[in-house]
């Protein structure tokens, strides 16, 4: 183990790290009962011997058994056990950056446009004041690379689709008018579920984008198709402007819609909780009076922020309220920026090179030659050399005994020759 850490450190490699650190126990707690286990059967070893009777016996038959090599064996199937563990903790070196190729986020806003953003509690009127600063919002979108989709509601809601072409969104806005805008009315639930479709739209297509970008992918000079670089799935969120609370529909089962989506919603409460009147126009856009109900008392617009903070906290979102004395959308501004900025953190990877094969091969080496080491002790080496003349040696007698005359190469006496001088 010591000499991969010091290959790694001869190579000039830094920055040593375990992916997997928190399984450091798993190869402590091995080494540690297998141990144990060659402790207890060392002992049932010892305690078997000496069972089985006579003490010199057993020492001539045990003469040859080498303890020193079964230690040592044993202590290098622990240092495999070891190199094995550091294995799996996944030691990396090294480290390059890499960013991902990410973009800001996704961002509708979903404006306000009935008859009571006339008002004149703003100067010159809520709705001129909510367009510049709607501008300024959408130009520090497009330079933070946030794409933004804009819907107008009253009674009824129209959109134009997510975007990454501000231009096109503040002309659409400069022609957006509350006096043109029909049926009256103030359709949250309306203008939240076009939002969402959007941002569902947007999904989509990146989606697409993505799996044609994998099936384009050229492949590397070894044959192999290259992997297409990971595109990070963008935050996003719907960003709600509004003086009055909903009259068509249900907003807050589309926002449930939404949370499931993990979209976020950001409500802006405008106006004051006392309410104002409703202006009306003709068909030339001319003021016709207040807006009046069937008593002839004048219709008020009030501001609903109990739904606006349900919204809000529903799906994770938070709600602003401005006040006409000091109209501005920088508090909704300075949350989006917060989190398009943790967004772009997030995009940055880093690959390290992985450190495994420096323990896995040593291992198997280790492991080999383990398995090779005997427990035999070697006999000298004049001993070998003599050792059949010796087994021959007793041998023949017994031969020479068992064998008739004439059997076994000893000649019979009538077989003898007769020596003449």
């Amino acid at each position: 183990m010591s000499g991969a850490l010091s290959l790694l450190a001869e190579q000039g490699i830094s920055d040593l790290v375990f992916a997997r650190k928190g399984l450091v126990w798993v190869p402590l707690l091995t080494m540690t009962l297998a141990v144990l286990a060659y402790l207890w059967g060392a002992q049932a070893r010892r305690k078997g011997i000496e069972s089985l009777g006579n003490p010199a016996l057993i020492e001539r038959l045990l003469a040859t058994v080498d303890q020193g090599k079964r230690v040592l064996r044993a202590a290098l199937v622990l240092v495999t056990m070891g190199l094995v563990g550091v294995a799996m903790l996944r030691l990396q070196y090294g480290g390059v950056a890499r960013v991902l190729p990410t973009r800001g986020l996704d961002i509708v806003l979903a404006v306000d446009y009935s008859k009571s953003m006339l008002a004149e509690d703003v100067y010159p009127s809520r709705s001129e004041r909510l367009e510049a600063e709607l501008t300024r919002f959408i130009d520090e979108s497009g330079r933070r690379g946030d794409r933004v989709g804009v819907v107008i509601f009253a009674g009824a809601a129209r959109s134009f689709p997510v975007t990454s072409d501000m231009g096109v969104l503040s002309l659409f806005l400069a022609h957006a008018d509350p006096r043109t805008e029909n049926p009256g009315g103030t359709a949250i639930g309306k203008a939240l579920d076009k939002s969402i479709d959007l941002l569902v739209a947007v999904r989509r297509d990146d989606s697409g984008a993505r799996a044609d970008q994998v099936e384009g992918e050229g492949e590397d000079e070894s044959g192999a198709p290259e992997a297409a670089p990971a595109l990070s799935e963008a935050d996003q969120v719907i960003v709600l402007l509004t003086d009055g609370e909903d009259t068509v529909g249900r907003p807050e089962e589309v926002a449930a819609r939404a949370e499931q989506l993990g979209i976020r919603i950001y409500t802006v409460g405008i106006g004051s909780d006392s309410g104002e009147p409703i202006m009306r126009y003709d068909a030339d856009g001319q003021p016709a009076g207040y807006a009046t109900d069937a008593d002839g008392k004048p219709v008020m617009t009030r501001l609903d922020e109990g739904t606006l903070k349900t919204l809000a906290d529903q799906t994770r979102g938070k709600y602003v309220r401005v006040k006409p004395e000091s109209f501005g959308l920088d508090a909704i501004r300075e949350e989006v920026e917060g989190l398009a900025k943790a967004q772009r953190e997030a995009a940055v990877e880093i690959h390290r090179e992985e450190a495994f094969a420096f323990f896995t091969i040593p291992a198997v080496l280790v492991l080999s030659l383990a398995l090779g080491l005997g427990d035999r002790r070697r006999p000298p080496a004049q001993a070998r050399r003599t050792a059949h003349l010796r087994r021959r040696t007793h041998r023949q007698p017994e031969s020479l005994a068992a064998a008739p005359a004439g059997e076994a190469g000893v000649p019979s006496a009538a077989e003898t020759p007769e020596v003449r001088s």
